[in-house]
């Protein structure tokens, strides 16, 4: 019996440890929620609601220590409320203008950096999207790592929209899209941008 419960023990360590196993690239992604389960809003037929934004980092095998990134605020929302990590030590600029974001500790998890609470104006289908830092010496969305000498390296998007105004049964809200492996003709033929 006790052969069987330490066998049991050892299984289960062994899988929650795999289980962790960090990507060899990391991903930024945007939420609806902090279980990172949705990324499409609906006011169901309210032209005038709140939803919250949470943005999402998951850092490479070589974790992370800070990320730089923008989001892109379509006209029929408003910005609201900023709450910023309880272990974020560092932040130049803003959400919309382009942040720098810096950790007090290596994070090799999941981690939102910000949450923020957003309102909806009109019944207009949008999207509230990532984009890169506009900074012209920041050439793509990009985390600092906990390697020694803190090395820059480039990060895939996960869910890299929130849409705004779509139902539950529209297709771009069953779809987890990464940008990486797409040609970014067949991305722009999805959205029509």
């Amino acid at each position: 019996m006790k052969r069987c419960l330490l066998l049991a023990l050892v299984l289960a360590t062994c899988a929650g440890a795999a289980a962790a196993q960090l990507p060899p690239v990391g991903y930024l992604a945007l939420f609806i929620d902090e279980e990172r389960s949705g990324w499409c809003v609906n006011g169901g037929g309210a032209s005038f609601y709140p939803f919250e934004m949470w943005i999402y980092c998951l850092p490479s095998e070589r974790g992370m220590l800070g990320a730089e990134f923008a989001v892109c605020y379509p006209t029929n929302i408003i910005q609201s409320t900023v709450t910023t990590h309880p272990e974020v030590s560092v932040e130049i600029g803003t959400l919309p203008d382009g942040i720098s974001v810096a950790f007090s500790t290596c994070q090799l998890d999941w981690v939102w950096p910000y949450h923020q609470t957003l309102y909806v104006t009109d019944l207009t289908k949008t999207a509230v999207r990532l984009k890169k830092h506009p900074d012209p010496d920041i050439t793509d969305y990009q985390f600092v790592t906990c390697e020694p000498g803190y090395p820059i390296e480039p990060v895939n998007l996960y869910t890299w929209r929130i849409f705004v105004n779509y139902e539950a049964g529209d297709w771009e809200c069953g779809l987890l899209i990464g940008t990486k492996d797409s040609s970014w003709g067949a991305i722009k033929s999805m959205y029509n941008e």
